[in-house]
């Protein structure tokens, strides 16, 4: 069997082909360790996959780690579990521990698997910012994951190279893309959006990363960018959690009663995903819609210092570099949609094929 470790959203959405080709076979063994515990088992349902085989953590006291002060006390749950449950069912049950990205479960989930004396496989292997400080803290959890994975699937050539550079040593496979196309093409068809939207074209903003939302003057100068850009395009903002939390730490919450900001909660994946079908353009610091929003031709705007992603780069998508003019300039002048054909490869096929091709994963029983 092949054991996923998986923690948040981001990487359920990604491994969720990878999971439902394997749980087909009967070959999935998958623990969480519930970095995002209230979002995991919605996300799950809307993949049509199991639960967990085991909860290696709840996150904090059963909700979604929503600052950085919460994550010792999650890590080290994990760990122990990772030392006094997976250890034993790993051991007894798989022939291999995939991780997925850059967040702290990566990491720990890697350690279950080194401990379990298990290989581990990276999936999105090789992306890198080039500044250990931009992202903090996923380009060091990157580097650490290269040190513990013996297989590394890189989402094209250029990770790849990354990963030749560095001296990684293990099997470096490249799979041609982000799994996140197949991602998309199993939510395809189920993309329905909420009612009330703008009669307008309208673009989406959907800011979460602790990069952003723990500076406050960032973010302010960031919300009256936003306020100031949707007196021209209506803007839907996106109240994750974390964001309602730090807007209202920081007194903000004024900049977004204007009358162009129409707030909205945190959709599910396929709700999302038919607002982007439906919009203009998306304002967002996440890495993974910046792969969506190129793959599905979107324009979009990135508000970080770094990207580690060239998905977009030069075409539908840009990157501020925490730059309010290149956000001023972009909802004054937003570019147009693109057209993209449909996409040939898949990346998880790929991976199946080299499971398969290297034992890991047998027709018809256990690896």
């Amino acid at each position: 069997m092949i054991a996923v470790i998986y923690g948040t959203t981001g990487e359920l959405i990604k491994l969720a082909p990878l999971m439902a080709a394997l749980e087909a076979e009967g070959q999935l063994l998958s623990l969480c360790t519930a970095q995002q515990a209230t979002q995991i088992e919605p996300m799950l349902q809307e993949f049509a996959l199991p639960a967990p085989d085991l909860w290696m953590g709840r996150g904090h006291k059963g909700r979604d780690l929503d600052s950085a002060r919460q994550v010792p006390g999650w890590a080290v749950g994990v760990l122990w579990s990772a030392v006094t449950k997976a250890r034993s069912l790993l051991k007894r049950r798989a022939s291999l521990v995939v991780v997925h990205g850059d967040t702290f479960t990566t990491v720990l989930g890697a350690f279950a698997g080194r401990i379990a004396g298990l290989p581990v496989a990276h999936v999105e292997a090789g992306l890198r910012s080039g500044d250990w400080r931009n992202p903090f803290p996923e380009e060091l959890n990157r580097r650490v994951t290269s040190k513990l994975a013996g297989i590394h699937f890189t989402p094209g050539q250029w990770a790849a190279n990354n990963l030749v550079t560095a001296g990684v040593k293990g099997e470096i496979v490249d799979i041609g893309a982000n799994t996140v196309r197949d991602s998309l093409a199993m939510i395809a068809g189920r993309t329905p959006a909420p009612a009330g939207l703008p009669d307008a074209p309208f673009g989406i903003v959907s800011i979460h990363r602790f990069e952003l939302l723990r500076d406050q003057r960032a973010l302010r100068a960031a919300l009256v960018a936003l306020a100031r850009g949707s007196e021209k395009h209506p803007l839907l903002f996106i109240d994750h959690p974390v964001t309602i939390a730090a807007v209202r730490e920081a007194g903000l919450d004024e900049i977004l009663s204007t009358p162009g900001i129409q707030r909205i909660p945190r959709q599910s994946y396929a709700s999302f995903l038919g607002l982007m079908n439906q919009s203009s353009f998306l304002i967002s610091d996440s890495g993974g819609s910046q792969e969506e929003c190129a793959a599905l031709g979107l324009p979009c705007l990135i508000h970080r210092a770094r990207t580690e992603r060239l998905d977009g780069l030069g075409d539908t998508v840009t990157l501020t570099r925490m730059d309010v003019a290149a956000l001023d300039a972009f909802l004054a002048d937003p570019p147009e949609r693109a057209q993209r054909a449909a996409d040939v490869t898949s990346p998880t096929h790929e991976i199946v094929a080299f499971l398969r091709r290297y034992a890991f994963l047998r027709r018809g029983g256990s690896a």
